[in-house]
């Protein structure tokens, strides 16, 4: 499949945080393969702010998902009546699909478009890799989110320019965060830790005592400053770590926008977090992430990159703080001596 420069490309991934930010190397790329083509993307209300950070694409149209708040939520109903609107509307070269939902399938069928590349999802080639790992007694070799997206767009001829996430902050809203830590006399250079205690599910949240207990332990040990992040659905989560650690060490940087998150979380020498959202964007922004992860094994939704560390176990409650803070440590050592080498 072929198509010229200057088309009208329509990318529909109605995902989360997480998954969306595993799809920025594949954007990049199209961006990069059709630099004068428009491109827009079929997103969700969370996610719309991450693609507009990344700056790969021209329009972002917002659609609800059939699941929690987005389903009574009104602002969100009202922008995926008019994003549904603008669809129907418009005619497109052509049609990319890379999420996998009703949603998805929903849009795809009311898209005008000439030409669809269709997420064949597990298709005949994951069929075959089973049953050569069923034959070999050998699993199927793993292929990542991030690199599954990139096999998609390969029928257009477009080759990646990026394998791993890669994102960029917004300089204003850099300044502003650094205003807003001169308020608290907080110094450029201070050793700067994030926690994000939340996650999607209960299931997946570490024990709020063993963050406590690790950000107590970067505070006596390495007079660490700690920002504590928690999104609009975890009300009363910033408050309840704060109130185990001293005050003047530590900031709430509740319900943050996208851009207010990223020019944070930039800033850190070190976040350390559940398997969430929030900590793909960090990785993506080149900040050394330790994730608490109940997935024992390599999964195709890690995060990517060298500067991460995964702590798994089979129950959330069964990680240890011991292995925890080990990692972080390592992370802020090698942070650290990347920064006093850039200065």
């Amino acid at each position: 499949m072929s198509i010229s420069d200057r088309q009208n490309i329509l990318v529909i991934n109605i995902a989360g945080l997480g998954q969306t930010t595993l799809s920025l190397p594949a954007l990049h790329s199209l961006r990069t393969h059709f630099p004068q083509s428009r491109l827009s993307v079929v997103t969700s209300a969370v996610s719309a702010d991450l693609l507009k950070l990344s700056g790969y694409i021209d329009e972002t149209l917002e659609v609800g998902r059939f699941k929690g708040a987005e389903l009574l939520n009104p602002a969100v109903i009202y922008r995926s009546a008019k994003s549904w609107k603008e669809i129907r509307q418009n005619t497109y070269d052509l049609l990319i699909e890379f999420s996998e939902s009703n949603e998805t399938s929903l849009i795809a069928e009311s898209v005008n478009a000439h030409r669809r590349l269709k997420n064949t999802g597990k298709g005949m080639e994951f069929i075959l890799r089973r049953i050569m790992g069923n034959l070999t007694r050998r699993p199927p070799p793993l292929t990542h989110l991030a690199h599954e997206y990139l096999k998609r767009i390969e029928p257009l001829g477009v080759r990646p320019v990026d394998s791993e996430p890669r994102l960029q902050t917004d300089h204003t809203v850099d300044e502003q965060f650094e205003k807003l830590l001169r308020k608290f006399g907080w110094e450029f250079g201070e050793l700067l830790i994030g926690i994000h205690p939340g996650a999607g599910s209960p299931r997946f949240k570490w024990p709020l005592e063993r963050f406590a207990s690790i950000a107590s332990r970067m505070i006596n040990n390495f007079k660490a400053r700690v920002l504590i992040f928690a999104g609009p659905d975890e009300p009363g989560l910033a408050g309840k770590l704060a109130a185990l650690l001293p005050a003047k060490q530590t900031i709430e940087i509740r319900s943050p926008k996208l851009s207010e998150f990223a020019s944070a979380a930039a800033r850190l020498s070190v976040l350390i977090a559940n398997h969430s959202g929030p900590a793909h964007v960090t990785a993506a922004l080149g900040t050394p992430v330790v994730v608490v992860t109940t997935s024992t094994k390599a999964s195709a939704r890690d995060l990517l990159g060298a500067h991460h560390e995964h702590i798994r176990g089979s129950h959330i409650s069964l990680i240890s703080e011991e292995a925890v803070y080990e990692a972080a440590c390592r992370m802020i050592k090698r942070s650290r001596a990347e920064y006093l080498r850039g200065r």
